[in-house]
């Protein structure tokens, strides 16, 4: 019998063991289930295309291009929007200088187009080409014969009558060689242009795939949500400084850059960063053009 005694002291002793090993490990195991569950919920994060907390600076988020549009219409689309750009900030708001001037530079050879408005002198704009990218445009000098001074309202026969004396002269110095053009088509009732007036100084058939093209770019930013560089505000502030073409290149992934390879985490400009970098880009323009 008390051979018994040791026996069973050897086996409580075992047991106990066991169950503070046991309890010893539990926390490890959740520990681990926990770091687990958050690197999957990261990774469901990551495939929704939703922004969220991630840790490491080595950590990278898979662009899916579910949805996506082809590299090729992207590549195309923003063939068209830097193009525009260029065309706009160069020939928006050309030197201005006497109208007068035009023909003297008609008899010295040194213009290729001429570009006015149906309604100028009475408003719009005349400018001539020296180039495909360098312009001047005529200084706005109203004459008071084409408005009615009691109903102030235009006088066409008096407007035709000014346009046609002056182009009169216009045709008389330009050589064979001056394309003249007259513009002024797509003008809303107040006089302002529905498109930029530098389409039509370029290259005029450019203007309706311009204005499409923006239109596109406005509409991917404004129902995309997979937005890596900015948020939607920051880019809205950046469409209107010219900033469509970059986000073409950029979002929802760069264009130098596979839709499915691994892009590093970026912390993504918001509403005020983008005011900010939209107003000192238009000050920087508005500097140049002066």
């Amino acid at each position: 019998m008390l051979t018994d005694v040791p026996a069973r002291t050897d086996t409580a002793a075992r047991e106990g063991g066991a169950a503070r090993a046991d309890a010893w490990a539990a926390p490890g195991v959740a520990a681990r289930a926990g770091r687990a569950g958050r690197a999957t919920g990261r990774l469901r994060r990551a495939l929704r295309r939703e922004p969220g907390p991630v840790r490491g600076a080595g950590l990278a988020a898979v662009v899916p291009v579910r949805g996506g549009i082809p590299y090729g219409v992207r590549l195309a689309l923003l063939f068209v929007l830097a193009l525009s750009t260029v065309v706009v900030h160069l020939n928006q708001a050309p030197p201005l200088r006497d109208a007068e001037e035009l023909i003297g530079d008609l008899r010295a050879g040194g213009v290729t187009k001429v570009v006015y408005d149906a309604s100028w002198p009475a408003y719009g704009t005349l400018t001539w080409s020296h180039g495909p990218l360098s312009w001047s445009q005529a200084r706005f000098d109203q004459p008071g014969d084409v408005w009615d001074p009691e109903s102030t309202r235009l006088v066409p026969e008096a407007l035709e009558r000014r346009q046609e004396a002056f182009l009169a002269r216009v045709r008389a110095a330009a050589g064979p060689e001056v394309e003249i053009v007259r513009a002024g088509g797509g003008r809303g009732p107040m006089g302002m242009s529905a498109v930029s007036p530098a389409y039509g100084r370029w290259w005029e058939p450019f203007a309706p795939v311009a204005v499409a093209a923006e239109l596109l770019a406005w509409l991917l930013m404004l129902t995309r949500r997979d937005h890596r560089h900015a948020g939607r505000p920051a880019w809205f502030w950046l469409f209107l400084t010219g900033g469509s073409f970059l986000y073409v290149l950029l979002e929802p992934y760069p264009l130098r850059r596979g839709p499915y390879e691994p892009l590093p985490v970026r912390h993504r400009l918001d509403g005020t960063s983008g005011f900010v970098i939209a107003a000192t880009v238009a000050f920087a323009l508005g500097l140049a053009a002066a």
